[in-house]
């Protein structure tokens, strides 16, 4: 007897299962993204050898550079007026963002937003009776700014003044509706104050107590002081600010801004008077469509105009009696 194949059994390589790809190394642009499996039993005394343990693949070659992508139209909102031909506006959200260098549309431009006019009855003719003050019977959380600033002169002050008295009754005439309102008498930083509050039940007699201030026209305070004011409001009811106001504001960048954040939790309605308010300003200010957010009175003498007046209700109120 004599001994044989005494050399070692080759022992073949035995190999794992692959593991998952790996997160791609660019968002776009063209990335990598890997795998590995580990060896189970190394190649021994010339077994077969071991395969790749490593892969790598491209991924996300798409451009970095896309477009937004839209969702689709939303529900027309209800109408804005209540006479004198608003608006029904509806809109589209962005479902995917731009990436990169590619492009969205601003959110009022036509492929985002849209209108549509509604209740285009003059408000003069709802009110049949001659002299008759339209009603308001909407839920409405309603601040009236006034501007109090010395370039109104004694006349336009009483005039104004006359203004929010004749609002304030016609917001208040109407027993069944639900009508909450807050005065705010706005001039300089320092003369700026509440009269009244939503909860202090705001009546013609605290438009007739309040005495000019004579002073500049911080109109930036005004628009953030009636934003917190709205948070003491109802979630339930529409919410609006009227400004009445003749002069620049102090501050015009300081102004577009507030008013620019105002806008998203109220209607702000824009009363200029006379012939020096700041109407092209205004305009900027003012949401679109601008005929539903600006009604002008040229002269102090209008201010007690009852046609006027009464396109500022039906502006400021989407359900009119």
């Amino acid at each position: 007897q004599e001994e044989c194949n005494v050399q070692p059994c080759p022992v073949d390589c035995v190999l794992g299962m692959w593991s998952g790809w790996s997160s791609c190394s660019a968002k776009c642009g063209g990335g990598v993204r890997s795998r590995s499996r580990h060896i189970k039993v190394p190649t021994r005394h010339g077994g077969e050898p071991c395969g790749r343990t490593e892969e790598t693949e491209s991924c996300n070659l798409q451009s970095c550079n896309r477009n937004c992508v839209l969702g689709r139209w939303g529900h027309w909102s209800t109408c804005n007026k209540g006479c004198g031909g608003g608006h029904r506006m509806r809109e589209r959200l962005v479902k995917k963002p731009a990436i990169g260098m590619g492009r969205c549309p601003a959110p009022t431009h036509r492929s985002r937003r849209r209108f549509r006019r509604c209740n285009m009855i003059p408000c003069w003719r709802l009110a049949t009776q001659q002299g008759r003050m339209l009603e308001c019977k909407s839920k409405v959380d309603l601040v009236m700014a006034v501007d109090s600033s010395g370039s109104l002169g004694q006349y336009g002050w009483a005039q104004s003044k006359k203004l929010a008295e004749a609002l304030v009754k016609a917001f208040s005439q109407v027993k069944e509706a639900d009508i909450k309102i807050a005065l705010l008498e706005f001039s300089s930083r320092r003369k700026t104050k509440w009269i009244t509050h939503f909860a202090d039940g705001t009546t013609d007699k605290d438009v007739k107590g309040m005495k000019w201030f004579r002073s500049g026209t911080a109109t930036d305070q005004a628009l953030g002081m009636a934003q917190g004011e709205l948070v003491n409001g109802r979630p339930d009811a529409t919410a609006v600010v009227l400004v009445i106001t003749d002069g620049k504001p102090s501050s015009t960048a300081r102004t577009l801004a507030a008013s620019k954040k105002l806008q998203k939790q109220a209607k702000v309605v824009w009363l200029p008077i006379g012939r020096r308010a700041p109407v092209k300003l205004i305009n900027r200010m003012a949401a679109n469509p601008k005929r539903d957010h600006v009604v002008r009175f040229y002269d102090f003498r209008l201010l007690t105009n009852k046609r006027l007046i009464n396109r500022v209700i039906g502006s400021s109120c989407p359900i009119l009696k």
